[in-house]
């Protein structure tokens, strides 16, 4: 019995916290979808859908399996990633969201496509999605066309870079650079 009140007290506390953190509860669904009430968290396998809008902020992210944290407002994505938001796709091996610092941070395969003008390609990538400006890591390549815009003092010049930004809302290089002490994308673990 008191275990079974301890249940309801989590569970009440959980969806008191969920109300307080989205606009609108996020679209979640999966092959198999279960609460792990001791991690806190959603488990998802298998053809994973998490559909959110965050005061603004819609995106969808499909994956292998994904790990969602309502409470905590992040969520680990693995396996065939996809984040899709309006005109920009990006795909990976692994993706580790926060809405609180508006980041998505993605490892391994990177390829970013902005359906407007350009695809970059890379081995990591930082996404702030309050600034609109994705930072690229590793081997970088990019594929422009006409419509791309580049900032002052930067221009093309070669296929391989260390770091490219990029600003989406502008669709714009601000950065292009051949060496580059990039800092290392490590995907937390759901546990932390």
């Amino acid at each position: 019995m008191r275990a079974l009140k301890i249940f309801g007290l989590a569970l009440l506390m959980i969806i008191a916290a969920q109300g307080r953190t989205f606009a609108e509860m996020p679209e979640i669904s999966a092959g198999e979808t279960y609460f792990d009430i001791f991690k806190g968290v959603y488990v998802l396998k298998g053809n994973v859908y998490v559909s959110a809008n965050n005061h603004g902020f819609k995106a969808v992210v499909t994956a292998d399996e994904a790990l969602v944290s309502v409470a905590k407002q992040k969520c680990w994505a693995d396996g065939n990633v996809k984040l899709t938001q309006e005109n920009i796709i990006f795909s990976c091996d692994r993706a580790y969201m926060q809405w609180a610092t508006k980041t998505a941070e993605v490892t391994g395969k990177v390829n970013f496509e902005n359906k407007k003008s350009v695809t970059i390609s890379s081995d990591t990538a930082v996404f702030n999605w309050q600034e609109k400006i994705v930072d690229f890591y590793g081997k970088v390549t990019v594929k422009a066309d006409k419509k791309l815009k580049f900032a002052e003092g930067v221009e093309l010049d070669g296929k391989e870079y260390q770091h490219v930004k990029y600003n989406v809302v502008e669709n714009e290089i601000l950065e292009l650079d051949k060496t580059f002490d990039a800092p290392e994308v490590v995907i937390p673990s759901a546990e932390e």
